[in-house]
């Protein structure tokens, strides 16, 4: 039996002017529930229960598919009204989703029904949201109606994807979508189950990053007198900081651009690039001393007489009536001195460039760039803002989010979504919980505790997954070999770059997604990158060829990635080039495996009978939250289930996974302290 179901409740309005109609907020409660245009059950006003449980629950009894709009809020609904369903689901929006392959656009309701040219929802009660009035004060004639119309909608929207499913064109995105609605479910049960956290630990957390904060502001602004004397500057203003770093505000940009904006090219139309900078004048920027230079203070080409442009001659020695641009200063009218052995900086010319003419940045990268190149003022300032402002966003952000949204007992309810990234990675919100630092530099992740009294948090790892998912793909046999033998692709970064491990883990990923830019160090060992795994490049460059010719790009699961707009380049390559290389590994690595591990960790916590609960999942790891005594048996799930993905992958899409996997479980009273697990 195929059932279509729908649910609307009240909501709440947080501070800042949002909907919040959780299922754990305990001022929440069901409005409406939609089951196949014949039953809709309304809690209104003036009773609390729900008419008619039993026949709501005989229907999902007998229920093999339950179809929904987002149907992981509905299943959240129903086991938080006590009902009980544990079938299949297919949820239309992630159907809409891998159809988009890739393509952002609006996934509600009424917009897929616009897409798949099908019935639509109705509008009526849209006046009544737009004020923020919460169903439950809406004419219940109104509710009634939108709830069958919800549901009549839904039911359409599913027949109508089904046919463009059967097309040969979609085929092979039936897979994915069979993989993302069971990850759905476990999704939905990670929310249920929530997270707890240690308030004390948080707290005590808080009070050392505020006082940290405010120790760094009083040195902040030492440091910023020594330069500016009385003059203030606000570290967290754009323009006030530039004004620091390159003693021009942001707000004289105009001037800026005025000055070295040469007009307009005779020849080609287009805006003339600014002209490159001399020794002299790089070394003002640096010293925070910068000018207006005038164009006088570069030498006049002689070819064309500062004009840009010349004209050729004929044979007959009359000149073309067409110009032609200058070859000897680049059209620009003048000749810049050549950077090299005259800026006074150990870097390059090329990456000094890019720094001057990127004109007053004040992001972190631009900082740290410009603090190897500057003086010691710089160094020490750039070293204290960094931490300061990295501060600012972990007690705004991170600390104050969690408490936002912590219930009155403790637990924090991140809602999972699975159609937002092109990729198909997973992201989160209420709070963002796929992007907390790791480490002990911010040891937010101390607060993340058991829920169980002596339990214990068990988080299972895989080990170069995105390495290892790029060897498969591209098939390199040096690659394979490579991890058979057990080499740290980590530490060869390292070695070439001349880094940390830790530090080397964000550059062996550039490679795989065509990254070649940075120091000379970073380009040698990308360069060496390639040379070492010849496959790779040439995976790169059929992952190309394939976007140029047939606008999508098919992983072996069904997943597919459509690049309208590729084309090839002049120069080689093709455009959308980063996202072509990229796109692949991280969504077969955390949008197919990772789920897949999901999958079968739920399935076998489910047969063993555990009361351990999956609670949290990040990029390339799984965290539960354990029952004491139970450490052995979770252990033991964790790891098969993420070894099994080879075997479910060969049954489910046919793959023949030939890279071994490897994984790392650890554990600890909290999730920071956790340690290898023997």
């Amino acid at each position: 039996m195929i059932t279509v179901f729908d649910v609307e409740t009240s909501f709440q309005i947080t501070e800042d002017g949002k909907k919040d109609p959780s299922a754990k907020n305990p001022d929440n409660f069901l409005v409406c529930m939609g089951i196949n245009d014949e039953y809709v059950f309304f809690k209104h006003n003036e009773f609390k229960g729900i008419p008619n449980k039993k026949i709501v629950q005989d229907i999902l009894d007998k229920t093999k598919l339950l179809i929904g709009h987002n149907i992981k809020f509905d299943l959240l609904w129903l086991w938080e009204a006590g009902f009980t369903y544990n079938g299949r689901v297919y949820d239309t929006m992630i159907g809409e989703y891998v159809m988009n392959k890739g393509i952002k656009r609006s996934l509600k309701l009424k917009h897929c029904c616009q897409y798949r040219g099908v019935v639509q929802k109705s509008d009526l009660i849209e006046p009544y949201l737009e004020k923020n009035i919460s169903f439950e004060r809406i004419p219940i004639g109104l509710v009634e109606e939108y709830g069958r119309l919800d549901v009549k909608a839904t039911r359409s929207l599913y027949e109508a994807q089904m046919l463009q499913l059967k097309k040969p064109q979609h085929k092979h995105l039936i897979k994915t979508l069979q993989t993302m609605c069971r990850f759905l479910v476990v999704l939905a049960k990670m929310e249920n189950n929530g997270i707890y956290i240690d308030m004390d630990v948080l707290d005590t957390l808080q009070k050392e990053f505020e006082d940290e904060h405010d120790k760094l502001r009083v040195e902040i602004d030492e440091i910023i007198y020594s330069r500016m004397g009385d003059t203030k500057i606000n570290p967290a203003s754009t323009e006030q900081l530039s004004w620091l770093v390159y003693g021009v505000k942001v707000k004289d940009k105009k001037l800026w651009s005025k000055t070295f904006n040469l007009g307009i090219d005779p020849v080609t139309k287009k805006k003339k690039k600014r002209p490159r900078f001399t020794g002299t004048q790089l070394k003002q920027i640096f010293a925070r001393q910068l000018e207006p230079i005038q164009k006088t203070k570069a030498r006049q080409c002689e070819t064309c007489l500062g004009k840009g442009v010349i004209r050729k001659l004929k044979t007959n020695g009359q000149p073309y009536k067409n110009l032609s641009r200058c070859i000897d200063c680049n059209a620009q009218g003048f000749i810049y001195s050549d950077l090299k052995d005259k800026a006074g900086f150990t870097a390059s010319p090329d990456s000094v460039m890019d720094i001057a003419e990127g004109g007053f940045k004040t992001d972190k990268n631009t900082l740290e760039k410009m603090a190897r190149l500057g003086d010691e003022f710089l160094k020490t300032f750039v070293d204290k803002i960094t931490r300061y402002n990295a501060l600012e966003v972990y007690l705004n952000t991170f600390i104050d989010g969690i408490k936002k949204h912590t219930s009155d007992k403790n637990y924090l309810y991140p809602s999972f979504m699975q159609t937002v990234t092109a990729t198909g990675r997973l992201s989160s919100r209420d709070p963002n919980f796929q992007n907390q630092p790791r480490g002990n530099t911010f040891p937010i992740r101390k607060a993340i505790a058991s829920r169980f009294d002596g339990g214990s948090i068990m988080e299972i790892d895989y080990a170069q997954l995105e390495f290892r998912t790029a060897v498969f793909l591209a098939q390199d046999k040096q690659g394979i070999k490579d991890i058979e033998n057990g080499v740290d692709v980590h530490q060869y970064t390292a070695d070439i770059i001349g880094c940390s491990r830790q530090d080397a883990k964000a550059h062996t990923f550039k490679p795989l997604y065509g990254g070649m830019s940075g120091t000379e160090n970073e380009k040698k060992y990308y360069s060496a990158f390639l040379k070492k795994y010849p496959d790779i490049k040439a995976w790169h460059e059929k992952l190309q060829d394939e976007a140029v010719r047939r606008k999508v790009v098919t992983l072996p699961s069904g997943r597919q990635y459509a690049f309208p707009k590729a084309e090839r380049m002049p120069w080689g390559g093709s455009s959308f080039s980063t996202q072509i290389k990229n796109y692949p590994v991280q969504g077969f690595a955390t949008a197919d495996i990772v789920p897949l591990a999901c999958i079968n960790i739920q399935e076998l916590l489910e047969e063993n009978n555990t009361k351990s609960l999956l609670i949290n999942t990040v990029h390339d790891s799984i965290v539960a939250d354990v029952y004491p005594g139970e450490e052995v048996v979770v252990a033991s799930c964790l790891g098969n289930g993420c070894l099994k993905v080879v075997q479910t992958m060969k049954e489910m899409y046919d793959i023949d996974f030939n890279v071994p996997l490897d994984v790392e479980i650890k554990v600890g009273s909290n999730w920071l302290e956790t340690k290898v697990y023997a």
